[in-house]
């Protein structure tokens, strides 16, 4: 009884002399939080006490008082580790990092944090987090070649894993997707990020990350070489974060490339012509864009009509011949979008297959119009006979 009244006299006496020296930039509210962390490390409330420091560090009241987090994680965490969910107490740890102003501090933090936990295959979802925070912090140094281990490990590690926690799973694709975006690997980093995306929910994300990640995405969606099928993305709530700001312009140039328009890619082109000429990359691959735009546009026409004409297409691509019609269709087989034959003497195209993609709401209802018509017309038939 003597040993747990000075233990709590301890922590009392450590939690005032942490709360007189940020005593001047405490918010309210916050000088509460840290009374309820020392009454719950009192009252040995290991559970009570982990939600309450996952909800603190995520407070930007805390995160904009300087060293506070390390203090309160210092003196009350470290001592109690053992006691408290490992996988909280790494996801505390990765936050209460970034108060640490260098990235070198806030690695010898992480390390530090690891040593407090034992080692062991039912940790390995902490140490694959902390691993994936390293790898940013090393991203952030310069380090890009740890980076790129630590990323590898992680991919390998987590395809490895069972039931492992979004959150987790959240900071493997989170790595991924900066180290590609750094090496402006378009592909890769649109493929990392929608996996990210996955594992956290979009509209708890910060309004300005959000919009970022929002503009990067879709930057990557136009300019990955690989990347023809736009629907998942303009269902993803993500690409809301676009309206109503300066890059409204590029959910535009989603929807336009998802359906393939290259009449209105042109009119966008030339309304938006300020925007796109500060984005160097676009620029840069116009040409690869005008691609882009015609295959997706023989590959959403080839879906609904199984004969063409390779006129037709030359019109609605902005061709100008029927043998510059014919070279994209090859692209697109090439590509594997379609399937069929081309009859050059007839001047048509035969498609037998189209790739599947994910369809938005208008392309949906563009389908059930069609299936309507077709289920009509063998009615017709049918009652003809």
């Amino acid at each position: 009884a003597v040993s747990l009244r000075k233990g709590r006299t301890k922590r009392a006496i450590i939690m005032n002399t942490v709360l007189e020296r940020y005593s001047h930039a405490m918010a309210e509210g916050v000088k509460d939080n840290c009374q309820k962390l020392q009454k719950l490390s009192d009252q040995k409330l290991w559970h009570q006490l982990s939600l309450l420091l996952e909800e603190c560090v995520s407070d930007d009241r805390f995160q904009k008082i300087p060293g506070l987090l390390i203090d309160v994680f210092e003196q009350f965490v470290s001592p109690v580790a053992l006691k408290l969910n490992a996988l909280k107490v790494v996801k505390v740890a990765v936050k209460v990092s970034q108060q640490h102003t260098q990235p070198k501090q806030a690695v010898e933090f992480i390390e530090a944090t690891r040593k407090l936990l034992k080692e062991s295959e039912d940790d390995a979802e902490e140490v694959l987090y902390l691993n994936s925070a390293l790898g940013q912090l090393a991203l952030q140094s310069g380090d890009e070649e740890k980076a790129k281990a630590l990323m590898e490990a992680g991919l390998k590690q987590l395809d490895d894993m069972t039931e492992v926690d979004p959150a987790v799973c959240a900071s493997v694709y989170s790595l991924s997707s900066q180290y590609h975006k750094v090496h402006r690997n378009f592909d890769e980093f649109y493929k990392s990020s929608l996996l990210y995306l996955a594992y956290v929910s979009t509209d708890k994300l910060p309004a300005d990350f959000r919009l970022a990640l929002a503009v990067d995405i879709s930057l990557a969606a136009l300019l990955g070489e690989g990347i023809f099928n736009f629907g998942e993305l303009l269902l993803h709530p993500i690409v809301n974060a676009l309206v109503g700001t300066e890059f409204e312009w590029l959910h535009a140039l989603l929807k336009c490339f998802n359906k393939g328009d290259m009449h209105a890619y042109d009119m966008l082109c030339e309304r938006y012509a300020d925007a796109l000429n500060r984005q160097p990359e676009l620029v840069k691959k116009s040409g690869l864009l005008r691609k882009k735009v015609n295959l997706l546009m023989v590959q959403e026409y080839l879906q609904g009509n199984r004969v063409v004409s390779l006129d037709d297409l030359a019109s609605r691509g902005k061709l100008g011949s029927r043998e510059a019609a014919e070279d994209l269709v090859m692209k697109a087989m090439a590509q594997g979008m379609i399937k069929g034959s081309i009859d050059q003497v007839a001047g048509t195209v035969q498609v037998t297959w189209v790739q599947p993609r994910v369809l938005t709401h208008d392309q949906v209802r563009d389908l059930q119009t069609r299936l309507n018509n077709w289920a009509s017309k063998v009615n017709n038939f049918a009652t003809a006979i």
